[in-house]
């Protein structure tokens, strides 16, 4: 899949050269841009290279406890005892990318880079009443501390690859300007860990993991979507 969004995107590229041949006028100038999406909210600067071609560097924060208050409670069913989930899912990207816009009017864009940073999936799971008996259904039940907990890790490459397209200048023609990119991060299979004690160890094993992880292989591209608002500075 990668290998033919590639060889359309530098399709497209070769076949707009004309389109910056005939494309004279001077535009210079950088940029600095507040944004919001996908893996959260984040700042920005871009600096134009050449007349059509931007760079931007940008930083992106993403903690779920802002969207979420945990614990979330849920209940194993008719009867049954309740169970306390904690999901922890934080994101901080730093990310270099080119903007090459093929067309004279430089609304529409391909982007293409690499980000680096964290991105860590973490989630406990503990009964929510701590001592007693716990209800495993209706008639069946144990010790609260005799069902144990876990602990989910869910962790991906920390280099992440992207490739997308977008539309808005990085640098805008006047002093503001809007723009939004699509997009997707390659970052590798996932790769999980599970910390567990008491019953949930017999119940999930080392070969139940095994199996989730080669069920998620398939997961190694994370679609973006953001939207951003820039300032230009200096022209």
């Amino acid at each position: 899949m990668m290998k033919k969004v590639s060889s359309l995107l530098v399709s497209i590229m070769l076949s707009s050269g004309v389109l910056y041949a005939q494309d004279t006028k001077p535009y210079v100038g950088n940029a600095i841009s507040i944004q919001a999406g996908t893996y959260g909210f984040g700042l920005g600067v871009a600096h134009q290279l050449k007349s059509g071609l931007n760079v931007r560097l940008t930083a992106d924060y993403l903690n779920v406890k802002t969207f979420v208050k945990p614990p979330i409670k849920v209940n194993l069913g008719d009867g049954a005892s309740d169970l306390n989930i904690n999901p922890d899912v934080t994101s901080l990207l730093f990310s270099a990318k080119f903007d090459w816009h093929p067309f004279r009017q430089k609304i529409f864009k391909l982007v293409a880079g690499a980000s680096y940073g964290s991105g860590d999936f973490l989630v406990d799971v503990e009964p929510t009443q701590k001592t007693g008996r716990f209800k495993l259904t209706k008639d069946v039940e144990l010790d609260a501390e005799e069902f144990g907990t876990a602990k989910l890790i869910v962790t991906g490459n920390n280099i992440r690859p992207y490739l997308g397209l977008g539309f808005g200048r990085a640098i805008p023609k006047k002093r503001l300007g809007f723009g939004v990119d699509l997009g997707v991060y390659y970052s590798g299979s996932p790769k999980l860990a599970v910390a567990r004690t008491g019953l949930i160890e017999s119940i999930l094993t080392d070969q139940n993991i095994a199996d989730i992880e080669r069920n998620v292989k398939g997961y190694a591209f994370m679609p973006n979507l953001t939207f951003s608002l820039t300032y230009k500075i200096g022209q």
